[in-house]
Order: structure tokens, then C-alpha cells, then sequence
């Protein structure tokens, strides 16, 4: 080989590979990348040439709508400002009522259609009732909590059969965590 140039002195036998085998395979990836990187500046170039189209267009309107009514008038009229800050009230209004959240136990579950409901054993702190509820919960189940002067009972259900509330009994019976299965038994609502 001739170190000055980089050339060999004499030809290599036609059997002897000279390419190499991964040229193509790198210039692909860098291909790859590039076209990625052009790809990017082009997203955020448009971008952020949307989102200038978009802030003059709304200058451009407020501004022309002021100086067009005149210096006494306002932007917004009166009615329509006190309809905007009034909104967000009248939103969680309605959000209250969709999701039913502040309604009561006795208008989702009637007790002529869900009669029985379990009644774990003995009543728990507050941190226990925490406890136990979760693990209900996880296990798949509807808990229902109530207060007893400083103690807190749980109850699960309700269900439509007494069947239904014997099944889910054998299954809590199996549940060894926080004591649940002692003294568990089906009740039926009053």
C-alpha cells in the first residue's frame, strides 16, 4: 500500500471483498435522522407561523372593532362580561348535577329493587375505614360507609338477591386482610 496516497501498489484478486458492508446501513441512518430533524424544524416552523397568523388576525379584530365604535366604547358589552364571569359557577353546576355526585345512596339504589346489603362485623377508626374500604374497592367491590358516634361502620352492596349477597359473603369470607370476614352477615335494608 502506498502510504502517500492511499493507493494500492498492485490490484487485489477478485475474490478479496473491498466494500465495506456497513456503509449503506450508516448513510441510511443518518439519512433517517436528518430527514427527522428537517421534519421537526418544519412542524415547529408552521407552528409557530399558525400561532402569529392567529394572535394577528385577533389584534388586528380587537383593534379594529375599538377604534370603529369609538374611545367611549368598550370591547365587551356589559351583558356579555357579566355572562363570561359568571360561567365557571353555572358549569360546575351543571357538572355537580351530571355526575351525580351529591345525589343520595337511597336514589341510586332503591330498597324495594336492592333490599340486602353485607354489614361488616365491628365498626373501625377512621384510618382502618380507610384501609378496609380500599381493599374492598380493589377487590371490585361497592362500599358503603357510615357513621357511628366516633366509629365508622362498612357495609358492601347493595344487591337485588339474597343469592347475590351470599355469593359475594363466601368471597369476602375468604379475605384474610383487616379481620373483614368476623362476624360479616347479610342484612336487609329498612
Amino acid at each position: 500500500m502506498d502510504f502517500y496516497d492511499g493507493r494500492h501498489l498492485r490490484s487485489m484478486p477478485p475474490q478479496f471483498d473491498k466494500s465495506d458492508p456497513e456503509y449503506f446501513a450508516r448513510t441510511t441512518r443518518a439519512l433517517d435522522r436528518e430527514n427527522d430533524t428537517n421534519h421537526n424544524r418544519a412542524v415547529r416552523m408552521l407552528t409557530l407561523i399558525t400561532a402569529l397568523i392567529i394572535i394577528a388576525f385577533t389584534t388586528g379584530l380587537v383593534v379594529g372593532i375599538k377604534f370603529a365604535g369609538g374611545a367611549e366604547r368598550s370591547i365587551v358589552d356589559e351583558k356579555t362580561y357579566n355572562t363570561m364571569n359568571s360561567i365557571s359557577s353555572k358549569m360546575s353546576g351543571l357538572v355537580k348535577e351530571i355526575s351525580g355526585e351529591n345525589r343520595q345512596a337511597n336514589t341510586l339504589y332503591p330498597k324495594d329493587e336492592f333490599p340486602f346489603v353485607i354489614q361488616l362485623g365491628k365498626e373501625y377508626s377512621e384510618t382502618d375505614t380507610k384501609n378496609v374500604a380500599q381493599f374492598l374497592s380493589s377487590k371490585g367491590h361497592t362500599v358503603i360507609v357510615s357513621k357511628s358516634r366516633d366509629n365508622f361502620r362498612i357495609f358492601t352492596g347493595p344487591y337485588k338477591t339474597e343469592n347475590e349477597a351470599r355469593k359475594t359473603l363466601t368471597e369476602i369470607s375468604l379475605y384474610r386482610q383487616y379481620a373483614i370476614s368476623a362476624n360479616a352477615q347479610i342484612i336487609k335494608r329498612i
